[in-house]
């Protein structure tokens, strides 16, 4: 699964992200390649999933495969939200 988790300039809260979803995925038994980019410049397109904070729904909202975490060092957040997009796509 590729995932892109995103911030302002891509380069501080996105790799903290990129750290909490990459042990999320781990305790989920997903294998997963993830990056950290900035939102304005992201290249997203080709992702499985984005994972951002809600500051940047804005910028966000022409994808349908985002989901948005509040604390970015909670990897039990990431896992359910990560667990709740999976689900939601299985469901469609």
């Amino acid at each position: 699964m590729k995932i892109v988790c995103v911030c302002g300039l891509g380069m501080g809260s996105s790799l903290i992200l990129k750290m909490t979803v990459e042990k999320a995925m781990q305790a989920l038994g997903i294998p997963s390649e993830v990056e950290h980019q900035a939102a304005g410049t992201m290249s997203g397109g080709d992702s499985d999933l984005i994972v951002a904070s809600p500051d940047f729904a804005d910028e966000l909202s022409g994808y349908d495969n985002v989901v948005f975490i509040r604390n970015i060092v909670s990897v039990d957040e990431a896992k359910d939200a990560v667990q709740a997009f999976l689900d939601s796509r299985d469901a469609s």
